[in-house]
């Protein structure tokens, strides 16, 4: 419909309304208020609306035209709607065949879904059977390659070959042997010498000072040089502060190329050479040698293959160029806190061969194993430090609570702690190699042999002296009996002398008239009286005083001379014990 149309439809309405108001409108004889109409205004309207129809009429015909024109595509539109509506029909039938096969599809759509979530549920259930036989693979992969690896490495370790120094078992077998000797004969014949020696001196002389000396011995590698020992638990960052101390955070030093894992395994000494190898000890003292390779197998795990390691491996030595070890010795170990017996008897049997023993701690941890308390606490003889690591993952505030734990957990247990360490890749290495260059090596281990020698020869000194006290004495007790002896003889001799006088007075008498018989004066007979009591009382007094001094006197001899022979016998024993020490100590340093 157009403009054109609209207005002349709304003049005829308009028009319309104005004619129908003016008719009725004449009729009424009441109009009230507001509701009156004005006729002016309306007449005025109406002239214009007669003006505008008089100017419309003009275009009555081209309106005339365009009404047919658009009626008579209302009729065509007529039409297309009947047909379109016949179409519609038809659609709609069809739609309603569609809906029942919607319908239907739905149906089958629901099945197939119950089907495709039956299928789902055996496929995620077939995918968890997958993925655990799958782990179950892995894990029997990873075993088996576990077990290879411990294979390889039995195979390894007994076809590895001994260094090249042959009188290494010899020195071992001298050390042994010179052990043996200093700790059986020796100690015997010393301590039934001396049976006041002091507590220390025996320490020294027989105990820790010997078992010292002989581990010394055989390690070259801890020699004249510091030792220190790192323990802790597994993950607690031992190999990194190692590898810092070895680097001194020189970024062109190259670091330990060794795992966690395999110095935790066994106990491993880490000191400088000429160059880097890799040996180990076995249990009759044999220095071999194997493969980087070999020493990084080494494994917990693989370990825990080898049932009685401790029958093929005594330790780890490990020699390495590096400046930084030229007055420095490592030792990582097990630790106390494993679970596995022998990994705390082997740390056990070396740890006290150091001169410190640093325990080191995870701060994340924050406890104490207890069994490695009771551990140190009964072997450990070395001064104690702790290192609490990784101290840059925990708040200060948290580092000073676990610090606090640890201290009062080892203060409660009867531990000293010399230092404690806070410690981290962070960290300033001067903050540990402060404390480790205040640490002193002991000197005593490596002179050993000679206060051994400066202490027999002391005891021999000693045991001669005593050996000439016993024969002045000897001698003396000897000089007495004899003087006895000769006292004694004097007096018999004067009881001799007195009896031939006693039998001189009375004199034979021959008379012709009377019998003949012994005859005396008076005061011969007084002097024969006198004589007779000195005899029968101060001779015989004197005598018998004589006698019993001279029993004592043989009895004091005797003992003196077994006194003399007995320590002269010690003395004897001493010198040939001392001669065998300085033969064994002689032959040791060829």
């Amino acid at each position: 419909m157009t403009i054109d149309m609209v207005i002349y439809i709304a003049i005829a309405v308009l028009t319309g309304l104005v004619l129908g108001w003016l008719f009725f409108g004449s009729s009424k004889k009441e109009v009230k208020g507001s509701e009156k109409i004005n006729l002016e205004d309306s007449n005025a309207r109406i002239q214009t609306l007669t003006s505008q129809k008089l100017n419309s009429k003009i275009e009555d015909s081209v309106i005339d035209e365009n009404i047919k024109r658009k009626l008579s595509e209302v009729n065509d539109l007529k039409k297309k709607i009947k047909t379109l509506e016949d179409e519609n029909e038809e659609f709609e039938d069809e739609i309603d065949d569609w809906k029942g096969k919607v319908k239907r599809k739905e149906s089958e759509i629901v099945s197939l879904r119950d089907e495709l979530d039956k299928e789902t549920r055996q496929k995620k259930g077939l995918e968890e059977d997958l993925n655990t036989k799958s782990k179950e693979l892995d894990d029997k992969e990873k075993e088996l390659n576990i077990k290879i690896d411990s294979l390889a490495f039995v195979q390894e370790i007994l076809t590895a070959k001994q260094t090249s120094d042959t009188s290494i078992s010899s020195l071992y077998l001298k050390i042994d042997g010179l052990k043996d000797f200093i700790k059986d004969d020796l100690k015997t014949t010393v301590t039934n010498l001396r049976k006041n020696l002091s507590d220390d001196c025996k320490e020294r002389l027989f105990n820790s000072g010997l078992e010292g000396w002989a581990i010394t011995a055989k390690k070259s590698w801890i020699q004249g040089k510091t030792a220190i020992a790192f323990v802790g638990e597994f993950s607690a960052g031992k190999t990194s502060i190692v590898n810092r101390l070895l680097s001194q955070d020189d970024p062109n030093v190259p670091l330990l190329p060794v795992s966690t894992k395999a110095t935790t395994a066994i106990p491993t000494y880490i000191s400088g050479g000429v160059g880097t190898f890799y040996q180990f000890v076995t249990p009759n003292n044999e220095l071999k040698i194997i493969s980087e390779n070999t020493f990084k197998r080494v494994s917990k795990e693989v370990l825990d293959q080898v049932k009685g390691v401790s029958s093929l491996i005594q330790y780890f030595v490990m020699t390495y160029k590096n400046s930084n070890l030229d007055r420095l010795s490592i030792l990582d170990t097990p630790g106390f806190n494993s679970n596995d017996k022998e990994d705390a008897e082997r740390t056990i049997g070396v740890i006290n061969e150091c001169d410190a023993l640093f325990w080191v701690f995870d701060v994340n941890n924050g406890t104490v194993n207890r069994s490695s308390i009771d551990l140190i606490k009964k072997h450990l003889k070395k001064p104690l430090y702790v290192v609490i690591n990784k101290v840059d993952s925990k708040a200060s505030s948290d580092v000073d609570k676990v610090e606090k734990l640890i201290k009062k957990t080892l203060t409660d247990a009867g531990l000293k702690v010399n230092k404690v360490i806070r410690f981290s890749k962070k960290t300033s290495l001067s903050d540990m190699m402060n404390v480790i260059k205040t640490i002193s090596h002991d000197e005593r281990k490596e002179g050993y042999l000679n206060f051994l020698q400066e202490e027999m020869d002391l005891l021999l000194n000693e045991q001669e002296r005593v050996v000439k006290e016993k024969q002045q004495k000897a001698d003396e007790l000897c000089k007495k009996s004899n003087a006895l002896v000769d006292q004694y003889n004097l007096a018999v001799r004067e009881l001799q002398q007195d009896c031939d006088n006693v039998s001189d007075i009375p004199r034979f008498e021959t008379h012709i008239f009377s019998d003949d018989n012994y005859e005396m004066y008076d005061f011969e007979y007084q002097r024969m009286c006198d004589l007779l009591d000195r005899i029968s009382d101060t001779r015989t007094t004197a005598l018998r005083d004589l006698y019993n001094s001279q029993i004592d006197a043989r009895s004091e001899l005797e003992k003196a001379y077994n006194a003399h022979a007995e320590e002269r016998t010690n003395w004897c024993r001493l010198s040939d014990c001392t001669d065998s020490l300085k033969k064994k100590i002689k032959e040791l340093k060829k």
